[in-house]
């Protein structure tokens, strides 16, 4: 008798169920010329712009600005197998490797291979970026980053899984 009820009550659920469903409409197409993803993928990209132009000018504080409160990394290094490091440590790596070069030439290539949104508010990108000094070496980098866009509309990375070499 219990597996009768529960059955009867499951039913009564989802009868209420498709009866609310049946009084909305179902929500249409976006308007026409308005693709959701491509604004996403677009956002994204002017994202990178920014990010990029703070890493040619140096700018730890716009770096800092452009990570998430909760931002994390994961990066493979010899010997030590995966790091994981919080913004703030972050943060500071990217200031000691501006101290470190201070004075010489860095020549980059960065390239953003694939956007793929996830929803309005968060995509995952995957980029390449190649380092090297004027005076020669140098590394090259592919990430896996998730990005979010807060509530005041700026978008923002907030994990990122790295892999380099050097050549």
């Amino acid at each position: 008798m219990t597996v009768i009820r529960r059955l009867a009550g499951w039913m009564l659920v989802a009868a209420a169920l498709s009866l609310a469903a049946a009084q909305e409409p179902p929500p249409g197409p976006p308007p026409a010329g308005e693709d959701p993803a491509a604004a996403v993928i677009d956002e994204v990209q002017a994202f990178y712009a920014d990010y990029r132009q703070a890493w040619d000018d140096r700018n730890t504080l716009a770096i800092a600005n452009s990570l998430a409160g909760d931002f994390v990394v994961y990066q493979h290094v010899e010997g030590r197998g995966v790091v994981e490091l919080d913004k703030a440590t972050a943060v500071a790596g990217v200031q000691q490797f501006f101290d470190a070069v201070r004075g010489r030439e860095t020549l980059w290539s960065r390239r953003v291979l694939t956007v793929v949104p996830r929803s309005p508010t968060e995509a995952v990108a995957a980029l390449r970026n190649d380092f090297a000094l004027g005076e020669g070496g140098g590394e090259v980098e592919l990430t896996l980053e998730v990005l979010r866009k807060g509530p005041d509309g700026r978008w923002r990375l907030a994990r990122k899984w790295t892999e380099k070499s050097p050549y």
